[in-house]
């Protein structure tokens, strides 16, 4: 498997375990936590009701920025795109760019649902998900230096980091 994304900034990530006294390193109840580029609809209207699929919901539009190149919703003030994604449609990721996949367009638009119940329930539903759209087959090195070329016009080989993530167990080679 080569050209493996890695997710390394987990700096908002909090413990599920309740102490007696506050912890001041992690975010507090009633405090406004994350990138309005990539926050759920129920993140910017109660704080309260978060669950997984709230982060099925910024992965989505992670997602979406890695397949069109932009976020989902924009705008002038954190407050006009904190509104778009608590109202507003999200834009089609194929009109962005038309050689998204249907199959990969289907899952994203579903973890960008205004509703957390109409979308998946957890990550392991996302990745079954993931795995049964066309685009998920592996490819070999030459399929990715292939792909690297067409996109920067040079010749590429698989990351160092893949091959990092092989020799760690991470990845099978």
């Amino acid at each position: 498997m080569y050209d493996v994304a890695k997710i390394l900034d987990f700096g908002l990530v909090r413990t599920q375990v309740t102490t007696a006294h506050a912890d001041p390193l992690l975010t507090q109840p009633g405090t406004f936590a994350g990138s309005p580029l990539y926050m759920s609809p129920e993140q910017v209207n109660s704080y309260h009701t978060l669950d997984a699929r709230s982060d099925i919901y910024s992965l989505g539009a992670v997602a979406y920025f890695l397949v069109t190149g932009r976020p989902p919703f924009d705008g002038e003030t954190v407050w006009d795109i904190l509104t778009a994604h608590a109202r507003d449609p999200v834009p089609a990721p194929a009109q962005v760019n038309p050689a998204v996949p249907p199959d990969l367009e289907r899952v994203i638009v579903r973890c960008l649902e205004k509703l957390p119940a109409n979308r998946f329930p957890d990550a392991a539903s996302l990745g079954s998900a993931l795995s049964a759209c066309d685009c998920a087959r592996l490819w070999t090195a030459e399929q990715a230096a292939e792909w690297w070329r067409q996109q920067n016009g040079a010749a590429a080989e698989p990351a160092a980091s893949a091959r990092d993530s092989a020799r760690l167990g991470v990845i099978q080679e």
